[in-house]
């Protein structure tokens, strides 16, 4: 039994079969020939067609209701030349981003040994000790940095800003419903009569713990 082929091994069958054609393909006519090119079902041509146009191994052209299909042999030079092109440019940029680099660091070298000199005697300690009281203060203000952040989102995730506007909700309908109690107050001391004595039973039966002897519903704090 031959062994299987891999999926490139058969991306190069029909690239080889192609260009020993020199001719223009239909898609209807590659998948009568290419099961027995690379060894792969009728239904997979177009799927491998496809993948080979997108990677730019196939040319394809839109000619009257159809597309045709075709790989010639200077296509695929021309292609590894256009790449080779671009590989030249991006070495010699990388080139050019090194060179700029080494002058920068000869630059700051030179900066430093200049510091470190006006620093006098022991100046290479002193600098070394600049450096570290820097770690320093970097390290703690990203500790700082990362209590604030710890402030700011509390309780489910919710910000302070977030956490604000729900209070402020909170708060304006607890003061709706404050009102809404004085209106009802109103009413039952109108069906009472006006009597002092059921009122205060009302409210100390309806208010429990939030119900002032004397006074009525405790004051809301706002």
């Amino acid at each position: 039994m031959p062994p299987k082929l891999s999926k490139t091994a058969k991306q190069g069958l029909i690239l080889s079969h192609l260009r020993s054609t020199r001719t223009c393909h239909t898609l209807k006519d590659l998948e009568k020939v290419l099961p027995s090119v690379a060894s792969i079902n009728g239904m997979q041509v177009k799927d491998f067609i496809q993948e080979l146009t997108d990677e730019g191994k196939i040319r394809v052209e839109k000619i009257g209701s159809g597309n045709w299909y075709w790989c010639f042999g200077g296509d695929e030079k021309k292609e590894r030349e256009k790449q080779l092109t671009q590989l030249r440019k991006d070495v010699e940029r990388v080139k050019a981003n090194c060179k700029r680099a080494e002058v920068d660091l000869a630059v700051r070298k030179k900066k430093r040994d200049k510091e470190v000199a006006a620093l006098g005697k022991g100046g290479e300690a002193e600098w070394a000790a600049l450096l570290e009281r820097k770690k320093g203060l970097e390290l703690e203000r990203n500790r700082l940095l990362a209590e604030l952040k710890a402030a700011e989102t509390v309780g489910e995730g919710k910000g302070i800003g977030q956490m604000r506007e729900e209070i402020d909700e909170y708060r304006q309908q607890a003061q709706m419903w404050t009102d809404n109690i004085y209106i009802l107050e109103q009413y039952v001391k109108k069906i009472t009569g006006g009597d002092r004595e059921i009122l205060q039973a009302v409210q100390r039966e309806c208010y429990g713990d939030e119900y002032v002897e004397g006074e009525g519903l405790r004051e809301l704090l706002i």
